[in-house]
């Protein structure tokens, strides 16, 4: 066997490692997945974030039917100017909505970050009374809500279908908003302790 074969062979491996590691870059973008403060839209479940000083359940989220959750002590994620965070649950208990309320301060700091990560759909103009963007994730959806004189502002992130599930308009006034859907099963104590957020 002449050396070229055998540099030929001792190469083939390497070739096609690197050719499936693209071909699977390809398919999934890195990074394009939304998972605010560790929770990815519509997978993580609700049960993971257990009761304590970190997580205060606040009610139920009427429109989708899973549980409404307060988290606490914001410094732990480090994102400057994040004054308010709430999860609200399906019926289920997938996350389907997670509000993050930042100080005014940071505004042009967190848009920058999001145009850098997620594809850009919608922006007002910066003289409009009141601001509104939205951004495509690979798993949902995110929106930016403010007032031009407000001191704080909301970043939204839904998960996939899950805006269009629970508030789908119509443009006829006799119209309702989709009823929330509710759950066949009667709600079960878990058999582990979920995992801490």
């Amino acid at each position: 066997m002449s050396n070229l074969a055998k540099t030929m062979m001792k190469k083939r491996p390497l070739l096609a490692a690197l050719l499936f590691a693209s071909i699977a870059a390809q398919a999934q973008p890195p990074g394009k997945d939304a998972a605010p403060l560790g929770l990815e839209l519509g997978k993580t479940k609700c049960a993971r974030m257990t009761p304590g000083p970190n997580r205060v359940k606040t009610g139920t989220t009427p429109w989708a039917g899973g549980d409404t959750v307060e988290l606490k002590h914001l410094e732990r994620f480090n994102l400057p100017g994040l004054t308010r965070a709430i999860v609200n649950c399906d019926a289920g208990d997938a996350v389907a909505l997670v509000t993050l309320t930042f100080d005014r301060s940071v505004l042009d700091d967190v848009s920058k970050k999001l145009d850098a990560r997620y594809e850009s759909k919608r922006k007002t103009e910066p003289g409009a009374e009141n601001g509104y963007a939205a951004w495509e994730a690979a798993n949902g959806s995110l929106e930016m809500l403010y007032a031009r004189d407000s001191k704080q502002f909301t970043l939204a992130y839904w998960a996939k279908g899950a805006k269009a599930r629970y508030f789908a308009y119509s443009g006829t006034n006799d119209k309702k908003p989709a009823a929330p859907a509710q759950s066949t099963q009667p709600a079960q104590a878990p058999q582990t302790q979920p995992a801490p957020l």
